[in-house]
């Protein structure tokens, strides 16, 4: 793509610099010469009666008089120029200029003519003299405009040299064949002095955008740096507030325990410690989430996606009967299939806080649109709704409209703002229709999937089957790999728990030094693990070993390309944390593997 691109945005950025050079070269060639223009105008009152006692009075009158009239003309009614300039106005305000350029040359010019005086070679040769010394003084003061000022040097010399050449003494007439060589002299000199001067000027613009461009990064990077602060010192808000609470719970549920609190007291304070753990990994999550997709770890992969089945699993999982759906049986969309769930996801879980009553609506409706067809996916809530003057808020790090106190239990005000990321990475735009009190409307369009694109099969919902009635099997031998020593000690104590026997390693070598393949049941790997084995290497080596083992692969950052992995292998991916239902499910299979 940049290959492709970059030779088609250079000549746009050099069509734009001659623009900006060929503007200020206009400004410069008509910029106000009040002091040169009067001494010029002094001297050619002298030149005129000069000729006027010498040769002709009416002559130079009429000489003068065009003088007058072409000086009043530059002086007090100058060239007006366009605001801003566009190319048909520069082309037009450099022909007007041009024009104006050379009746001011002529009227000089007609010198050439009206002053020559036929008898008297002396008076030839003095015209012809002041003339050259005309054209040589202001050639490089009448403009700085190549066109203009080669006109306005011809226009000055030809009128002399076409009569020196016709009436003039054969003295004259050399001197009118200087002052052809001189035209072409002054032809190159002028161009060449304005080339080096739009050489200038765009040296100077060059500087000028190049200051500008680092003052805009300095104060884009200025303004980026105070809104990672204000991220992070949102995020470090948030994340004490549960941490925090997991302190207080924890002492308050040792203090229970030694007094002998009663069940349902303790049971109350394990529930309060649940749900401060449930909001902090809920955020940790979101935070990583976030990274991942300014990182763009995950590359996009569009696919056609039935829209039917992805809502109504949506709508299934949003639980309580709340959130409805109403879409076409052939609404296929063309997108990445796992950004669009991530960005359907937040879009009903903001929807279903929101709405303390009522329902939520997911509605598909097909477009038209002049690229085909498409389809409109909407996300309808009757909650609180959002002023006009907060919609665009709503999407930021962190914000939350009605609820200044950070109630927890509504979220971190994350959810839009990865929606807001993700629509980025799809190209689509997420639009907002809201007012307080009667609920909001986001949407989006999707392009329709090709008529040929194979459409994948829905994933199945996985059901947890934490607390079912088929218990795990006392004495099912789990191989446990971790070299956190906290995170082993409570893996173990709830393996225990469920009657399990853990065998601990903090190491891969250490595990396949000492472990008894043969008697394991089940493994669980840390993705990273100190020394030369990392956790997908040791479930490589265990799988070669005892290719029955049922293995589980945990780590904090599982991406897409660590659970396709483990899909080809068979294996499971447990995120960090872990939760315990997902681990009883994985020792389940284990059990069910091995018949027993």
């Amino acid at each position: 793509m940049n290959s492709t691109t970059a030779p088609m945005v250079a000549p746009a950025v050099a069509e734009n610099d001659r623009f900006a050079i060929q503007c200020e070269v206009l400004r410069l060639s008509i910029r106000p010469i009040g002091p040169v223009l009067l001494a010029q105008y002094l001297l050619n009152c002298g030149v005129a009666a000069l000729f006027a006692w010498q040769y002709s009075l009416s002559r130079a009158l009429v000489w003068i008089s065009l003088i007058t009239v072409v000086t009043v003309m530059r002086g007090f009614f100058p060239q007006r120029l366009p605001d801003p300039f566009t190319p048909r106005s520069l082309r037009d305000a450099q022909r007007t200029h041009t024009v104006r350029t050379g009746i001011w040359e002529l009227a000089h010019g007609l010198a050439g003519v009206l002053l020559f005086n036929p008898a008297q070679p002396e008076q030839q040769l003095l015209l012809g003299l002041m003339l050259m010394g005309m054209t040589l003084s202001s050639a490089f003061s009448v403009s700085f405009y190549i066109p203009a000022t080669q006109l306005a040097i011809t226009l000055l010399l030809a009128p002399v040299i076409v009569t020196g050449l016709w009436l003039g003494t054969p003295t004259m007439k050399a001197v009118a064949v200087i002052g052809l060589g001189l035209t072409a002299m002054m032809w190159k000199l002028v161009a060449e002095r304005s080339r080096q001067l739009e050489e200038n000027i765009g040296l100077r613009l060059n500087e000028r955008s190049l200051r500008e461009q680092a003052l805009a990064g300095l104060r884009a990077s200025e303004q980026a740096q105070a809104e990672r602060l204000r991220f992070f010192s949102a995020a470090n808000h948030d994340l004490r507030q549960p941490v925090m609470a997991i302190g207080l719970q924890a002492e308050v549920l040792r203090q229970q325990l030694d007094n002998g609190a009663d069940a349902p007291v303790v049971q109350h304070t394990v529930m309060s410690l649940a749900r401060a753990q449930q909001a902090l990994e809920g955020l940790t999550n979101q935070l990583l989430e976030i990274g991942r997709i300014e990182a763009a770890v995950d590359p996009l992969q569009p696919v056609a996606v039935s829209l039917a089945p992805l809502l109504h699993d949506l709508a299934r999982q949003a639980g309580d009967g709340r959130v409805t759906v109403r879409c076409p049986a052939d609404a296929v969309a063309w997108a990445d299939a796992v950004s669009l769930r991530r960005v359907l996801a937040n879009l009903v879980d903001n929807a279903v806080k929101f709405t303390p009553r009522g329902r939520v609506l997911l509605a598909v409706r097909a477009r038209r649109r002049d690229t085909g067809r498409a389809w409109r996916v909407e996300v309808r809530d009757g909650g609180v709704g959002i002023a006009a003057d907060s919609q665009e808020r709503v999407f930021g790090d962190f914000e939350q409209i009605g609820n200044v106190e950070r109630n927890l239990q509504r979220g971190h005000g994350l959810g839009l703002a990865i929606v807001r990321r993700l629509a980025a990475q799809l190209g689509i735009q997420v639009s907002l229709r809201s007012a307080p009190g009667r609920g909001s409307v986001f949407g989006f369009e999707l392009p329709a999937a090709p008529a040929d694109a194979p459409v994948p099969p829905p994933a199945p919902a996985a059901q947890p089957r934490y607390g079912a009635a088929r218990a795990l099997r006392p004495g099912l031998a789990v191989l446990v790999v971790e070299d956190n020593a906290v995170v082993a000690d409570s893996l173990c104590a709830l393996l225990q728990q469920w009657q399990v026997v853990p065998r601990v390693y903090a190491s891969a070598a250490e595990a396949l030094a000492l472990a008894d393949l043969r008697a394991l049941d089940a493994a669980l790997c840390d993705i990273r693990l100190p020394g030369a084995l990392d956790g997908i290497a040791l479930a490589e080596k265990l799988q070669r070993q005892k290719p029955s083992l049922a293995i589980a692969l945990v780590s904090a950052d599982i991406g897409e390309a660590t659970q396709r992995l483990a899909t080809e292998r068979g294996w499971h991916a447990l995120r960090k944390p872990v939760q315990p239902a997902e681990l009883h499910e994985v020792l389940l299979q284990a059990q069910q593997a091995t018949g027993r």
